[in-house]
Order: C-alpha cells, then structure tokens, then sequence
C-alpha cells in the first residue's frame, strides 16, 4: 500500500505562532513561558518568575492583614474581597503552569507542528487532495479564533486590571492639584502592619502604590496566560476531532479493498486514542485550578453583586469598578465553560461520523473493527475540574443560578 501523510501549508507553523502573540507576551513577562521556547539568554528567567511571584504572594498577605484589621465592617470588607480572590487564584495559576512548564512545551511543540495529524497514515489510491484541504480550513479557522479571543481577552482583562490602578492615581493627582487634605488611595485594600501612618507619605505612598500595580500587572498577566492557555489547547483538541470526523467517513471509501479500508480505519483508532491523551494532558494541568475557579467566581459573582446593590445610591468610582469586575467574571466563566462544550459537541459528533460511513457495503471484519471503534468514541469526552464539575454551558448556568441563591440570602440576612 502506497502511503500519504497531511503536509501543512508552508508558513503555517509561523503564522500559528503569531496567533499567540499575546499568550506568548503575557507568559513571558511573569517567566512561566516554557523556558525551552524562550531562547539562549535563559540565567534571568527563573529570576523574573521568582521575582514576580514573590511581590505578588507579598500583596496577598497584605490583604489578609486588612481582612484581619478590619473585622465586622461589611462594606469594607466586600470592597476587598474581590481582589483578593482574584490574586489568590491568580497566583495558584501562575505557579501551576511554571510546575508544568515541560508539558506545556511539548504540548505547544505538537500543535504548531500538526504532530498528530502528520502522524497519520493516508492512503494514495483516494487522492487525498480534497480532505486535506478541509482540514487545512478547519485549522486555519480555529486559529484564527484562538488569535481574536486572545486579543479580546487580553483588552477586556487589561481594562479591569488597569483600572484599578488609574481610577485611584487620578484621584490622588486631582486632589494633589486641588489641595484636597483626603487620605492618599491605594490600588487594593491593604493593611501595612508597622507602616499605617508613615504609608501615605512620599516617596513611601508612591512605591507601595508601584507595588501594588505590579501585584494588578501579574493577576492581568497571569490570567491571560492560565485562560489563554486552556483556549489553545481545548481548541486544538476541537480541532482533533473535527478532523477525525472527517478521517471516519473516508475509511468506507469505494476505492479501497477490504484491506485498505481496515488499515484506514485502524488509523482513525489510534488519531482517537492520541486526542483522548492529549486530553489528559488539558486535564492533568488545568482540573484542580479549575475547582478553585469555579467556587471562586460563584463567589466574587455573588459578592460583587450584593456590593454593588447595597452601595448603588452612593454612585462612587469603587462601584463602577466592581461593576467592570462583575461583566469580567461572568466573561472569564464562560471562557472555560464555553470551551468546554465545543469539545463536548465536537466528539458527540464522532458516533455520528461512524453511523454516516457506508459501513453496511463494507466486510464482516470492517465492521467489527468499525464497532470498536463506536465504542470508543461514545465514551464521554470532557474537560473536567476533578470530576466534580464537567466545563459546559450546563455548569455556567448552574454556577450562576447559585450565586443568584447566596446574592439573594446575604440580602435577606441584611435586611433583617
């Protein structure tokens, strides 16, 4: 049998790298891009990820010190308590993808490389011309996306981020200017043990507010970096089935003998059984942090909520913040969950694939081995947060109806 194998088109590993440009940019700068991918000047790198690491756990500390000094005020303690989820989850990504980090390399290697799709036998005899392009389009499109959600994310995250500096800098400029004799802002609600009176003094102000940015810099990097990842590589696995889909219908093509078509089909097995390895992989990096981030938007979604509701009629430049901080959680929820049901619809697709072939002209033997192969592929395929909650629309809008649930209990309680 005559061999043929998919060839991308010339330019793409390039261009895929490109798409990622702001993944890239954003890793990079906390040090948690694979360090193989990084190039021959790698003595600072461990340095900047400890560095960054530091500050940021640093800041961390500083609000539950608030958290502490300031027990009993509710209003207070809602402003914070955002943030601090925020960071906290955001430092447990930064420090997940960096144990990772060769995993991700050689997962990141496989995808820019189409790998698992150059890994496959083609048979010659089928002029293969036609499917190849289809998967190139199918390719093409999903990095595409990859490359517009990367962008969109990275602004609307950015502006959150951002604005928790700006809003409290301008604040602090307009009453220089105007000779307010207000306390000094912070980007966060912090407490500075030993440092609470000497803390809105310059140059110490100044270099505490740095400080805090740079904490806002590593949560706003560091999200885009953990979210970005899952994008690209739940895509990719979207991709993998897409493809497969397509793999399945030409294993009953007329031109093949029974051999050929059982040889066809033995490769649509084992491009079934890498993606449900790659898979694996997705799960084993990102299904703990997961976990964490679902109990922790269902509690920055109902906490910002019962905030905002409580203090709408005071209209202060806190509110507006919490605000943005709202429309982003509901956004960062269903990047995961949204992600997780393409792949879900993606392999639902595949017991269809081999029904759709025309396995009923095919031998005793071929449709044995295509049984097999329907067995596998009706096995369930998700991207779970450790078998506690499968990533789908299902779950988004479960989490939000129960952060509704607590939003309207911490109402009640107040009211009463």
């Amino acid at each position: 049998m005559e061999l043929d194998r998919y060839r991308p088109e010339p330019g793409s590993s390039e261009q895929n790298d490109k798409n990622i440009f702001w993944l890239r940019t954003m890793s990079t700068s906390l040090g948690i891009w694979p360090e193989k991918m990084v190039g021959e000047n790698k003595s600072w790198w461990n340095r900047l990820y400890y560095f960054m690491i530091i500050m940021h756990w640093y800041n961390t500390y500083l609000q539950v010190e608030f958290f502490c000094a300031n027990m009993g005020e509710l209003k207070t303690i809602t402003e914070g308590l955002c943030s601090f989820c925020s960071i906290t989850v955001t430092g447990i990504k930064i420090m997940r993808l960096h144990s990772f980090s060769d995993e991700i390399y050689m997962m990141l290697q496989q995808m820019k490389g189409h790998e698992f799709l150059k890994s496959i036998n083609f048979l010659k005899k089928a002029n293969n011309k036609e499917i190849f392009t289809k998967i190139d389009k199918i390719m093409k499109a999903k990095w595409r996306e990859v490359n517009l959600n990367l962008r969109l994310y990275c602004m609307s995250v950015g502006v959150v981020a951002i604005t928790y500096s700006i809003v409290p800098a301008v604040i602090n400029l307009v009453n220089l200017f105007q000779g307010n004799d207000i306390p000094k802002r912070f980007v966060y609600k912090t407490y500075y043990r030993y440092l609470e009176e000497a803390k809105y003094q310059s140059p110490l102000h100044e270099l505490l507010f740095c400080s805090e940015s740079l904490s806002g810099f590593t949560t706003w990097a560091g999200v885009v970096s953990f979210d970005g990842l899952y994008v690209l590589l739940t895509m990719h696995l979207v991709t993998m089935f897409s493809s497969l889909n397509l793999i399945i219908k030409e294993a009953s093509n007329v031109d093949f003998n029974d051999v050929e078509k059982q040889f066809f089909l033995h490769e649509c097995i084992k491009h079934h059984t890498r993606a449900l390895k790659f898979l694996g992989g997705i799960n084993q990096i990102f299904s703990p942090v997961l976990v964490a981030q679902v109990f922790t938007s269902t509690s920055i979604i109902c906490v910002i909520a019962f905030h905002t509701s409580a203090n709408a009629s005071e209209r202060d430049s806190q509110t507006l913040v919490m605000i943005l901080y709202l429309i982003a959680a509901f956004y960062q929820l269903l990047q995961f969950c949204w992600y997780g049901q393409r792949v879900q619809n993606e392999s639902l697709q595949l017991p269809n694939s081999v029904y759709e072939c025309d396995w009923y002209k095919c031998s005793k033997k071929f449709k044995t081995t295509l049984h097999i192969l329907l067995l596998d592929v009706q096995k369930t395929v998700d991207i779970s947060a450790y078998n506690m909650f499968v990533m789908s629309l299902e779950t988004y809008l479960s989490i939000v109806k129960t952060a509704v649930s607590y939003f309207t209990a911490l109402q009640t309680l107040t009211e009463e």
